[in-house]
């Protein structure tokens, strides 16, 4: 029984991490009628510069090629799965082009994606990226000062 538990608890997540390349590889296909069928329609998708979209906005941004994704390379991808509710994390090199500046911009990444499982079906719900220098690492020793002085502020 254990064993059983095991074995469909690892299918569990293979399936979420191919669902995840699929996910990626749509992103920088530009195909909007796959990414549609993967993104929820309560989809929270943060960037690595703090902007946030829902499913119209991304899906918008995608088709109108106002950004497009180049490649996406994940380095480390791991998948968690209990019950409906999937996470991945790990870290990506990505490239992408921003329309209104026209620029191209490469960035390593750290991302955690959230995903429901709904009719035998990963959305992804929530995505949230963060740029990480390689070479700079946020451990690092020493560990950087904060500014005294700064109060949070606090919403």
């Amino acid at each position: 029984m254990v064993a059983f538990a095991a074995d469909a608890q690892s299918a569990a997540k293979q399936k979420l991490l191919a669902m995840e390349k699929m996910r990626f590889d749509a992103l920088t296909n530009r195909d909007t009628t796959t990414l549609s069928r993967l993104l929820a329609d309560d989809l929270i998708f943060m960037h690595t510069n703090g902007v946030i979209e829902n499913k119209s906005s991304l899906l918008k941004s995608i088709a109108t090629g106002s950004l497009i994704y180049l490649f996406i390379l994940p380095e480390t991808s791991t998948a968690t799965v209990d019950g409906n509710i999937g996470w991945v994390y790990g870290k990506a090199n990505i490239r992408f082009k921003v329309a209104s500046i026209n620029m191209t911009i490469d960035q390593y990444i750290s991302f955690i994606n959230f995903y429901r499982l709904i009719h035998d079906q990963w959305q992804l719900v929530a995505c949230q990226n963060a740029r990480v220098s390689k070479d700079n690492p946020y451990f690092v020793d020493p560990q950087p000062q904060v500014k005294k002085n700064v109060q949070p502020f606090i919403y």
